[in-house]
């Protein structure tokens, strides 16, 4: 899996095929999508993208490209999840998808009892769909240590590949990350930038957006001044990459596609890197910005 994926969430039904199609010609070769983006469109148009990659020989083959998407929580269960990977397959127009996430612990979209299924019975799903060839791997997203800890005890795969998790200076899920590294899981941040979802009110709460910070915006001066051409973005992205976080940072700019994936031409410093992580607030749940709407988006639910 490379480093630094092409995310797809929000792009929308209107700018999804496009924007995916221009981060593969700007070279993106990792593309993460999942079942409900756009309501349940944005795989489609992917398919559609990465299909017209292929058709203009941006690609050779479909070996080249690595595929993630996700099962919806409102499939999980044994069967509804196989089902879930039959339609996400059916849309993207492939016949395997070489990530597969289980996207939210629990069958749960506003209180823990909603919905049926297990999160054992989804996994068993994604082991038996690994087994069959329909995915290369299997992961999963926004899981605790207490989820990932609950997962174990039944899985007879182990560990799963990647955990994306947003992560970011505001929310570093310091343990988690760490607990991931013991495990042998890949941790994937999303939001690694801040997101989308948070509101005026919370930005200002934590002094600001990320982007705007002042030890991002010292570390860009300090970077610049020794002949170093990056921008606040870079930094952030070379912040989570030196935590060993794999990126999957979004936009329909192909200027920032270009700015986004170029992280690798300069290092933070040991010094830079606490700079930019003193941005935590003291409660680390405060820093929580992604799924402002969801009753149970802090995950404290087994």
């Amino acid at each position: 899996m490379p480093w630094v994926g092409f995310g797809t969430y929000r792009l929308g039904k209107r700018k999804a095929r496009s924007a995916t199609l221009e981060a593969i010609k700007s070279g993106y070769r990792h593309i993460d999508t999942a079942f409900v983006y756009g309501g349940q469109t944005t795989e489609i148009e992917v398919g559609r993208a990465v299909r017209d990659a292929l058709d203009s020989d941006i690609l050779r083959d479909r070996e080249e490209l690595f595929l993630t998407t996700k099962q919806w929580r409102e499939y999980h269960g044994y069967d509804k999840s196989m089902k879930c990977l039959d339609l996400s397959l059916e849309r993207l127009g492939v016949d395997y998808v070489d990530c597969w996430m289980m996207h939210w612990p629990g069958p749960c979209w506003s209180k823990p009892s909603r919905g049926g299924g297990t999160d054992a019975e989804t996994w068993r799903a994604m082991e038996d769909a690994y087994r069959e060839g329909k995915t290369r791997s299997i992961a999963v997203s926004n899981f605790t240590i207490q989820h990932l800890e609950t997962l174990k005890r039944t899985a007879t795969l182990w560990p799963p590949a990647v955990n994306q998790i947003e992560c970011h200076p505001y929310y570093p899920q310091n343990d988690l990350v760490e607990y991931c590294e013991r495990e042998g899981i890949v941790v994937q941040a999303y939001a690694a930038l801040g997101g989308q979802d948070g509101t005026k009110a919370k930005w200002k709460a934590l002094g600001g957006k990320l982007l705007e910070s002042a030890p991002v915006s010292d570390v860009v001066d300090r970077l610049r001044t020794s002949g170093k051409r990056v921008t606040p973005a870079q930094v952030l992205l070379r912040w989570a990459l030196q935590r060993n976080c794999a990126l999957v940072p979004k936009t329909s700019s192909p200027e920032r596609m270009k700015e986004n994936a170029n992280i690798f031409h300069f290092v933070l410093t040991e010094a830079e890197m606490r700079e930019i992580s003193s941005l935590a607030p003291a409660v680390e749940s405060e820093g929580r910005l992604c799924w402002r709407t969801e009753p149970l988006r802090m995950l404290d639910f087994s």
